[in-house]
């Protein structure tokens, strides 16, 4: 199956999780993220998947097609980062870490109101603009 971003980031996906999970999954794979299984907990918006990179490093995903896709991750990994970039056609908005202690980088298609509600809160430790405004 050939997929990409527009099968389910910029259009809305149907709402099967096992539809989901494969376009994500073969997305990433083609893609070169071959160590990573993300599995589909919602499916309808915000759709939420889980799943492992590398075996150990816990990873979830959440995201409302064409508005925002939010990831954390166990720890940060530039890699990971590079290739959902590439794979969302876009630069990420902001980075930070969360009160679980996960590494969040989020997408946002209109950053500048979620700026303003992520500002000032303590538990959005080291919080960084990656876009310019």
């Amino acid at each position: 199956m050939a997929t990409d971003s527009r099968t389910w980031f910029y259009t809305t996906p149907e709402a099967r999780p096992y539809f989901i999970e494969e376009r994500v999954n073969h997305t990433l794979w083609k893609n070169r993220l071959a160590n990573i299984y993300m599995s589909c907990t919602q499916a309808e918006p915000p759709i939420k998947m889980e799943g492992r990179w590398q075996g150990e490093i816990p990873v979830y995903f959440e995201w409302i097609p064409g508005k925002y896709f939010i990831m954390r991750a166990g720890e940060e990994s530039k890699e990971l980062i590079g290739v959902m970039r590439q794979i969302l056609m876009m630069r990420p908005s902001f980075m930070y870490q969360d009160s679980d202690g996960m590494h969040v980088v989020e997408w946002q298609v209109d950053p500048d109101a979620r700026w303003r509600e992520l500002q000032g809160k303590p538990q959005y430790q080291g919080l960084k603009r990656l876009q310019k405004k």
